[in-house]
Formats: C-alpha cells, sequence, structure tokens
C-alpha cells in the first residue's frame, strides 16, 4: 500500500508540473478563451464601448510557461509546442474582437435568408507558419502578444510574438485601465516624451525585438455554410471599422490582377516582391517579425485612411507568406519513388 502512495504522489505531483498538458487542459484552456472575452454576458455592453477603431491592431497578451513535458532534447521548449500555445491565444484574441461581429451578421443575414439556412457562422483556419529566434528554457515564463495584422477580401491575418516576459511593457491598457494604475504604483510605467520615445528607446531600430522568442502568422476565413462572409463586413458588425468612403473597395490579395498599394496598382503576379521590399531586410524570417510594432502614426481617433495605411502595411507580410500555398506543387506522390516507409511508433 505504502508503495501505490507513493506511485500516486510521484503521479500527482508530475501532473501538477504540467497542468497545460494534462488529459482535456487544452479544451479547458480554449473554453477559458471564450469565457473570458465572449460578448454573451453583462458585460457586452462595456465591450462594445470599449473596442473602437484605434483598438483594432491591439495586441492581447497572454501569460504562460515552458513545462516539463513541452522540453525536448535540447532543453528547451520544443518547436512543436508552439502550435497548441497560438491556438490558445488567437481565441482569446478573436473571441473579443470578432464575436459581437458574427453574433449581428449572423442574424441579419438569417433574417434576410427568410430564415432559412445555416443560423450560425463559422471560423476556420487556412494555415500556420512559425519562425524561431531564441530558446525558451524549461519553466521559462514567456508572454504571447497576439494582434490582428490585417485582412483582405476572406482572410484575417492573425500575428503572435512570444516574448520574454517583462521585458516588453505597452503604453497602456484598453480593456483593463487599472493596470495603468498598478503600473505607476509599481514603477513599470512606460515613459514617453513628446516625440514618443520610451525609456531612451530608438524609434528606429531596425529587425526584430530583441524580446521576441519566435513569431507565428495565421489566416482564418468566415462561412455560413459554403458562402465566405469579409473580414471587413464582420469588423464593422464590431464597431471596429470607421465610417467607410464609398468608393473604396477592399482588393483581394492574389485573385485580381493588380492590388492597390499606396495609390498604385501593382500586378498581382508582381506583389509579394513589391509589397515586401522594405519590410524584409534582406532576410525571409524578418518578414513576420516587422509587425510586431504598429506604426502608430500619433494618437487620437482612427478614421478609415489611418486604419488603411496599416492595413496595407499588414498586407505586404501576409503577401510574402501567401506564396508558400505554391508548396502543394511539390509534392509529387507516385510520380517518383520513395526511400521507405516504417512505423512513427508501434501499434500506430
Amino acid at each position: 500500500m505504502r508503495g501505490i502512495s507513493f506511485w500516486k504522489a510521484i503521479a500527482v505531483f508530475f501532473a501538477l508540473l504540467n497542468l497545460k498538458h494534462i488529459p482535456f487542459a487544452w479544451h479547458f484552456r480554449m473554453l477559458n478563451g471564450f469565457r473570458a472575452h465572449l460578448p454573451f454576458t453583462s458585460s457586452r455592453v462595456s465591450v462594445a464601448k470599449a473596442l473602437t477603431p484605434a483598438s483594432i491592431f491591439q495586441p492581447m497578451i497572454l501569460n504562460s510557461r515552458a513545462q516539463l513535458v513541452e522540453i525536448d532534447y535540447y532543453m528547451h521548449k520544443s518547436n512543436s509546442t508552439y502550435f497548441a500555445d497560438f491556438d490558445i491565444a488567437r481565441i482569446h484574441l478573436m473571441v473579443r474582437l470578432i464575436s459581437l461581429g458574427m453574433a449581428r451578421t449572423s442574424e441579419e443575414l438569417y433574417l434576410a435568408d427568410g430564415k432559412k439556412g445555416p443560423k450560425r457562422i463559422g471560423v476556420g483556419m487556412g494555415g500556420v507558419h512559425f519562425n524561431f529566434r531564441r530558446e525558451i528554457k524549461p519553466y521559462q515564463s514567456f508572454e504571447m502578444w497576439t494582434r490582428l495584422l490585417c485582412w483582405d477580401r476572406k482572410w484575417f491575418y492573425i500575428v503572435t510574438f512570444f516574448v520574454e516576459k517583462g521585458k516588453v511593457n505597452p503604453r497602456g491598457w484598453t480593456l483593463q485601465p487599472w493596470r495603468d494604475n498598478r503600473a505607476k504604483s509599481t514603477g513599470t510605467a512606460r515613459v514617453k516624451d513628446e516625440q514618443g520615445p520610451e525609456n531612451g528607446a530608438d524609434e528606429k531600430r531596425k529587425g526584430p525585438h530583441p524580446a521576441i522568442f519566435a513569431s507565428g502568422i495565421a489566416k482564418y476565413v468566415c462561412k455560413r455554410g459554403r458562402i465566405t462572409i469579409p473580414p471587413e463586413r464582420i469588423l464593422q458588425a464590431s464597431g471596429l471599422l470607421p465610417p467607410k468612403p464609398e468608393d473604396h473597395e477592399t482588393p483581394p490579395m492574389t485573385d485580381s490582377p493588380a492590388v492597390l498599394v499606396e495609390g498604385n496598382a501593382i500586378p498581382a503576379t508582381a506583389t509579394a516582391a513589391a509589397l515586401t521590399q522594405d519590410v524584409t531586410s534582406g532576410a525571409a524570417e524578418d518578414i513576420i517579425d516587422a509587425a510586431l510594432n504598429v506604426r502608430r502614426g500619433g494618437e487620437g481617433e482612427w478614421d478609415w485612411a489611418k486604419v488603411e495605411v496599416e492595413r496595407l502595411r499588414g498586407m505586404k507580410i501576409a503577401e510574402a507568406w501567401s506564396r508558400t500555398e505554391e508548396l502543394g506543387e511539390e509534392f509529387l506522390g507516385d510520380e517518383r519513388p520513395a526511400l521507405g516507409k516504417y512505423w512513427d511508433f508501434p501499434g500506430f
């Protein structure tokens, strides 16, 4: 009996060291994202008032830690485990940004169709890409900064940055203003001068932020049955877009002969090179990391032109990443011989 009690204690201790990975923990973390941000509570009105066009590109920050079962033989967080954390970080952001807009749009479309067809809009993911820069050591704390990068006629593009905890502080907290008071009382508030540089930092710093461990980008689509709902409509219903000029039309990313960039029409076949030449700094891995900071352009109200400038800047990054869709053409299947076929694990 003593032996059984000892092994039970070991099992409990091991589980406590790996709470993120006990059975159904991922599902619980996902549900917690919905619980924290769904507008179907008494906070619906406060959420609608708090989120404005100025909030649309702001990041959602999530704390986490690299636990034992995430560590590989190099004694750092395994690359494969970033994807599960990325799932949770995206849920927190997407639920907060678009759940209210999805509910309103679903109701509008359902009534417009005479209460026929699907009643709800679903969300699907179309792809994920990661860049890894620095290792996360066992049980090291980190933050996931997740924000909306941009959108086209079909896709939302979401970026997440895995950042060393305590190394970067935002200028303020839109949904949690009480954190500003806490930062002032603990001496961790950011110091701004009239031009905007903070803590002596150089605004013209080139390359990725030194606090970044890794960065990822994903794209999401909203559908009602087989019909794609444009992201712009969802964002408008969420109250996150300012009034739109009558002559404006959001261009697709790759499905038309030209894309409008800074007032000039660029052929779609040349968009990747043209859009990324001022972002990549000569290295493909810099593309995603260049999106960490929104180009602020001053404080104040965000009108359509200001939102569109930032959206187009994000499209430079999304356009370059979209070229990876051509990888499917490299699968040759039965056209060539293979080296061999093996089992991943006994019984599989």
